[in-house]
């Protein structure tokens, strides 16, 4: 993928298909990847039977945004996500401390 590729473009090799109105499933073939917009929740499940849970805080905005843009367009509706917080805090300055 280049640079300059879009987050959405990242997913084109991927299937992604409608589970229910606020659940979009995203597959690679090995792994399927369940993101629950209703309860802001990710399942990241394996052929195998593995699965582990994950909450929407752990993901980047772009990519849910992204991501429920996409249910959206394949009929699902999903809830909004929640507000981006106005302020965020700052990041701590790299090196060493005195």
């Amino acid at each position: 993928m280049s640079e300059a590729a879009s987050i959405k473009d990242s997913f084109n090799d991927m299937s992604l298909s409608k589970q229910r109105s606020a659940v979009l499933a995203v597959s690679n073939g090995v792994t399927t990847v369940f993101y629950d917009f209703a309860q802001r929740l990710v399942m990241n499940t394996t052929t195998g039977g593995y699965y582990n849970l994950t909450p929407f805080s752990q993901f980047d905005r772009e990519t849910l945004v992204a991501l429920r843009d996409r249910l959206v367009d394949l009929g699902g509706n999903p809830p909004e996500l929640p507000a981006e917080p106005a302020t965020a805090l700052p990041r701590q300055a790299r090196g060493l401390n005195p």
